[in-house]
């Protein structure tokens, strides 16, 4: 509904919400679900987390983890993720897919 508010629900192939799985993160449902229903593999996605169990969940589905900790997250252990950057702005996704797939460092 939200997405729809702020006119960008047609932006994004998939959604998938708590509301889809039956168990939160750390489990990985969440991406796996959203992995199926995007037809792709773990090494194909990257996961965009703030939190450990969030970190947790897409590890566990098999999937590279930028962690990008908000102010209620700064100061947690994320060091379980790929990769761990302050913001994303000013970082093209390009470059994120380079670094997830080992062709370029961030």
């Amino acid at each position: 509904e939200h997405l729809e508010r702020f006119g960008i629900h047609e932006h994004f192939d998939a959604i998938v919400c708590r509301e889809d799985v039956k168990q939160t993160k750390p489990d990985p449902a969440l991406y796996r679900v959203a992995l199926e229903r995007l037809g792709a593999r773990p090494e194909q996605g990257i996961a965009l987390e703030d939190s450990s169990n969030g970190i947790r969940a897409a590890k566990a589905a098999g999937m590279f983890c930028v962690a990008v900790p908000n102010a209620m997250t700064a100061d947690l252990d994320l060091s379980a993720a790929d990769l761990k950057i302050d913001s994303l702005d000013g970082v093209p996704l390009a470059q994120l897919v380079a670094r997830a797939t080992g062709s370029s460092t961030i």
